[in-house]
C-alpha cells in the first residue's frame, strides 16, 4: 500500500433508546469519513458502551435515557423540559448508569457482546472500510472474563482481532480484569498495534508492538481530567516517535454518566500523528481536533513509502540501533529489581515511635547567624518617601498587568473546557439524516 487515508472520530457519550438510534448516530461519523475517502476509521475508548442502554430495562434506565435526550441538539421545548424533570428525578432516586451496566454484564454479558458485534461489524461492512471499534466492557471471547476490549473489523464485517486493556485505570477496576498480552492485528490497510488508555504510557508496550511488525499504532482514550488527557497525548506522541510509526489517538468527549469517582465531562483532542520528520514544523501532528468538547471527524494521509525511506535514512534510526544483546539483559535485571521493590501498601505505617518527636527551636543546630540588628536603631535614616511612592506606583501598574494576563489566561482555559453546554462542530451539524437529504 502506497498511501492510506485515515479518519479519527471524536465522539460524545450518549444513552440511546434503541440500537437503531445508536447506529443512525454512528452513521453521521462514517458518512463524513467516507466523504474524506478514509479507508481506516478509529473510534474512542468506552464509546462502545452506548450499545448497552437499549438492553437495560426498568424505570431507572428510562429516567437516565430521558435526561440524556434533553441534552441533545434540536429537541423541542417539551422534550427538554421533560428530560430535565427526568434528570432531577433520576438524581433523587440515585439512578446510576454504571451500576446498571454492572448488573447487565453479570446477567446478560453474552447479549451485550452480540449487540456490540452486530453494531460495528455491520457498519464496517455497510461502509466498506476497516473499523477500529470503540472499546467497551465486554466478556472476553477467549475465557468469558469481562475486560475493557476494542475490536477491529474488516470491510466485510469480519472480526480481525481485538485488544484488551492491560494497565487498568481505577475507573476500570470494579468492572473489568486486565488483559494479558498485546498482539498486532493484521488488516487490509496495514498491521495495527492497539493500546487502550494508560497502556500508551509504557514504552515497552509500544516497542513490543513495533517488534511484532506493527506499521500503525492506535490509541483510544477517555479522560475526565485535563492532566490525564495531556499524559495520554504525550505518551502517544512518544510511542509513535520511539518506534517511527504512524499513529492516531481518539478521545471520548462530552457529558459523563459513567465514571465512578467523579462525573466531570470527558474531554480531549483527538489527533492523527506521524514521525516528526514527516510532519509540518516537526511537531509529530498531521491533524488535531480544535476543541476539547466537540464531536468531529478528522482525516489525514499516511505515506508508507516515505515512512520506509525514513527508516533507512534517518539520522536517529531508533528502530535498528538499540543493541538488544546488551540492553536486553540490563532491562531484564532492571524489571526484576522493580518487581522486588516494596509497594506503598506494604510499607509500615508512620505511627508510634517511628514518627520523630517534635523539637524546639533551641535544640536545632545553628546554620547561620544574623549580623545586622533588627529592628533598626531609632536614628537610622528613614526611607525616601518619594522613591517609595514611585515604586508603589510601578508595583501597582505591574500588578494590574499581571492581573490582566492572569484573567486572559483563565479566559483562554475556560474557552477550551467549559463545564456543561453543548458545542458540537458545524461539520457534525450539517451531516443530515438520509430522509432530510431526500427532501
Amino acid at each position: 500500500m502506497e498511501t492510506l487515508i485515515v479518519a479519527c472520530v471524536q465522539q460524545k457519550m450518549r444513552l440511546p433508546r434503541s440500537q437503531a438510534e445508536h447506529k443512525d448516530d454512528l452513521r453521521r461519523f462514517l458518512r463524513s469519513a467516507t466523504t474524506k475517502r478514509a479507508r481506516l476509521v478509529i473510534f474512542p475508548e468506552l464509546a462502545g458502551l452506548m450499545v448497552a442502554p437499549p438492553l437495560l430495562a426498568g424505570f431507572h434506565a428510562s429516567l437516565l435515557m430521558s435526561a440524556d435526550g434533553a441534552r441533545r441538539r434540536r429537541v423541542s421545548l417539551w422534550q427538554k423540559m421533560k428530560g430535565n424533570l427526568a434528570g432531577v428525578l433520576a438524581r433523587s432516586m440515585k439512578a446510576d448508569f454504571r451500576h446498571l451496566l454492572g448488573g447487565l454484564l453479570e446477567l446478560k454479558g453474552a447479549e451485550l457482546w452480540t449487540a456490540y458485534e452486530a453494531t460495528y461489524g455491520e457498519l464496517a461492512k455497510e461502509f466498506d472500510l476497516t473499523l477500529v471499534a470503540p472499546s467497551a466492557y465486554l466478556p472476553d471471547p477467549a475465557d468469558g472474563i469481562v475486560r475493557n476490549i476494542a475490536v477491529v473489523y474488516g470491510p466485510g464485517g469480519e472480526r480481525l482481532g481485538y485488544q484488551a486493556k492491560g494497565i487498568l485505570h481505577p475507573e476500570d477496576e470494579d468492572l473489568a480484569q486486565p488483559g494479558a498480552e498485546w498482539n498486532v492485528i493484521q488488516t487490509d490497510v496495514g498491521r495495527i498495534g492497539l493500546m487502550l488508555g494508560g497502556d500508551v504510557l509504557y514504552p515497552e508496550i509500544g516497542r513490543l508492538l513495533a517488534y511484532q511488525g506493527a506499521e500503525i499504532l492506535v490509541a483510544q482514550g477517555a479522560a475526565t481530567e485535563r492532566v490525564l488527557y495531556e499524559k495520554l497525548r504525550a505518551g502517544m506522541l512518544a510511542r509513535m516517535q520511539d518506534n517511527q510509526l504512524f499513529g492516531a489517538i481518539s478521545f471520548l468527549v462530552g457529558h459523563n454518566e459513567f465514571s465512578r469517582r467523579q462525573r466531570d465531562p470527558f474531554a480531549g483532542k483527538s489527533a492523527i500523528l506521524a514521525p516528526q520528520e514527516l510532519t509540518p514544523n516537526a511537531s509529530g501532528v498531521l491533524v488535531e481536533s480544535a476543541n476539547f468538547r466537540s464531536e468531529s471527524v478528522m482525516a489525514a494521509v499516511w505515506d508508507f513509502p516515505a515512512l520506509a525511506n525514513l527508516w533507512e535514512t534517518s539520522d536517529t534510526p531508533v528502530r535498528s540501533r538499540l543493541p538488544m544483546e546488551k540492553a536486553g539483559a540490563a532491562l531484564a535485571q532492571l524489571y526484576q529489581k522493580m518487581e522486588q521493590l516494596p509497594r506503598m501498601a506494604d510499607l509500615p505505617a508512620l505511627t508510634g515511635p517511628a514518627v520523630p518527636s517534635a523539637r524546639s527551636l533551641d535544640e536545632l543546630p545553628v546554620l547561620a547567624s544574623v549580623t545586622a540588628r533588627w529592628p533598626l536603631e531609632k536614628d537610622a535614616a528613614p526611607p525616601d518617601t518619594d522613591d517609595t511612592d514611585d515604586l508603589d506606583a510601578a508595583d501597582r501598574q505591574d500588578t494590574g498587568s499581571r492581573d490582566f494576563l492572569h484573567a486572559a489566561h483563565n479566559s483562554a482555559e475556560q474557552a477550551e473546557i467549559v463545564p456543561g453546554g453543548d458545542d458540537e462542530t458545524q461539520e457534525m451539524d450539517v451531516l443530515l439524516e438520509p430522509k432530510e437529504e431526500e427532501n
